[in-house]
Order: C-alpha cells, then sequence, then structure tokens
C-alpha cells in the first residue's frame, strides 16, 4: 500500500483495493456458502453500505494516507491492535462477552506492540548516536 500511495491519492488507492478485495472474495463467498437464502431488510442493506462507507472507508483513507508519513513497517505493528479494539468495541456496543482466551491473547497483543515500539524506539537512538560520531570514532 506504501507503494500505491505514492503513485496516487489514498483515496484512489483505497478504492482500487477495496474494489479488487470484493471482486476477490465473491467467488469464495458463493461457493462457501452456496444455498444461503436470506432476504434482509432494506434498512439492513443501508446499515452495511452506510458503515461500509463511513467506518471502513474513511478509516481506510486516513490509514494509507498516513502510511507515507510513519512508514509501512511502524503501520503494521498498529495492525495487530484491529481484533483488539474489535473485542472492546463489541463488548462495549453489542454487549458481547469476552472470553479467557481472548483477555489473554489481547495480553499478548498488546505486549507485542508495546514491545516492538519500544524496540524500533530503541534502534532509532542507536542509530542517531551512531550518526553523531565522527568517522574516526565509527
Amino acid at each position: 500500500m506504501r507503494k500505491l500511495t505514492e503513485r496516487m491519492d489514498a483515496l484512489v488507492a483505497t478504492v482500487y483495493t477495496t474494489v479488487l478485495g470484493c471482486i476477490s472474495v465473491y467467488p469464495v463467498a458463493v461457493w462457501s456458502e452456496p444455498h444461503v437464502q436470506a432476504q434482509p431488510r432494506f434498512w439492513w442493506w443501508v446499515l452495511l453500505i452506510g458503515s461500509a462507507l463511513l467506518i471502513q472507508g474513511l478509516c481506510a483513507v486516513i490509514w494509507n494516507g498516513q502510511i507515507r508519513k510513519v512508514g509501512a513497517a511502524k503501520a503494521s505493528l498498529f495492525l495487530n491492535l484491529q481484533p483488539f479494539v474489535a473485542m472492546v468495541l463489541g463488548y462495549i456496543t453489542l454487549g458481547t462477552p469476552i472470553s479467557s482466551t481472548q483477555v489473554a491473547g489481547s495480553f499478548l497483543i498488546i505486549c507485542g506492540v508495546v514491545l516492538a515500539t519500544l524496540q524500533g524506539k530503541r534502534t532509532r537512538k542507536s542509530h542517531d548516536d551512531k550518526l553523531e560520531l565522527s568517522p574516526a570514532e565509527r
């Protein structure tokens, strides 16, 4: 995505990848659930499309625009927080129960993101310290 947003606007890149993803997933969805006969009401479609455009679309545009600033490696660390955030929001908004396995997984996710972020800061600091040394001191 970082390479794609270097060549085009974040909004265009988001639309492009979303459409490509939908086209790729559709045959798999039809194949895996061929006999599902759902009769959703009109307002369900409105909510589905609205949430896709507002929530997913807006977040993806912001995310793709910010990858240029922080870099793909640092941004990819925070993608790991999505399941944790979804679990917490599901509990808050829908009352979905949280299992002990989810708590343990969330703990591991948060620890991994914190450790990777701290490691990145330490690596950048040591790299900056080496740059301050004269060539003879290196």
